[in-house]
Formats: C-alpha cells, sequence, structure tokens
C-alpha cells in the first residue's frame, strides 16, 4: 500500500511587468519568444501540472521572480507506491541532468525545478 500525494499545478495569469522585461527575464529561464507569446495570449494558461507542492513552488517562484503572475492550484491525490527497502531503485547518470543555467543536478524533465529554465531547448 502506497501513500496518498497531492499533486499541483502551476497556473500563469499575465504579467506585472514591462513586456520587454519579463520577455528578457523568460529567455534568461530558456523560454523562447512564439512559447511566451502563445502564454500571454492565452492566459490563464496552465504551464506545468502533476508537480509536488515544493516543486510547484520553486517553479512559480522563478516565473513569478521574472515578473509573471501565477499561482499553484490543488489538482487533487495520487497513490504513490510505498517505497521498501528491497526495492531500491539507483538512478544511472543518464536519469539525470545538470541545468546549463544554474547548474541545479536533478532528474531528466523537460523543466529545471530550481530555476525554470527549459531543459529541452538545451543542446
Amino acid at each position: 500500500m502506497g501513500r496518498m500525494t497531492k499533486k499541483y499545478r502551476v497556473v500563469f495569469f499575465g504579467i506585472t511587468v514591462d513586456t520587454e522585461v519579463f520577455r528578457q527575464n523568460m529567455a534568461k529561464l530558456g523560454v523562447s519568444d512564439p512559447t511566451l507569446d502563445k502564454y500571454t495570449r492565452k492566459a490563464p494558461v496552465v504551464l506545468k501540472r502533476d508537480l509536488r507542492l515544493g516543486d510547484a513552488r520553486k517553479y512559480a517562484e522563478a516565473i513569478i521572480n521574472a515578473g509573471g503572475l501565477v499561482n499553484i492550484q490543488e489538482t487533487g491525490e495520487f497513490l504513490e507506491p510505498q517505497s521498501s527497502a528491497e526495492k531500491v531503485s539507483i538512478s544511472s547518470n543518464q536519469d539525470f541532468i545538470i541545468c546549463p543555467n544554474c547548474g541545479f543536478k536533478q532528474k531528466k524533465e523537460g523543466f529545471c525545478i530550481r530555476c525554470g529554465f527549459d531543459l529541452d531547448s538545451s543542446p
């Protein structure tokens, strides 16, 4: 039996700074202009879903620091498999990536959970 874990999503509502300032800040996080234009046109829009609260907060903080208006919404509870001492899985180095923006090492995902950098766009 596992335990229930709440999942969260980060929703973008708009910007709180000058458009050009926001564009430059988001570019530093690896978000391209066409993607940014789509977000601002379609706001409110879900940027990231199925996150743990800590990850959602880090992601939201990066967007807020760039000048975005976001909030974190709970999306429900999901059963997390129970961990047991017999089932220890060791991740190989191929399962990890180091963010070229802030140097944070994490499991491979589309965005850096520390600074929000778009890891899919990095070479």
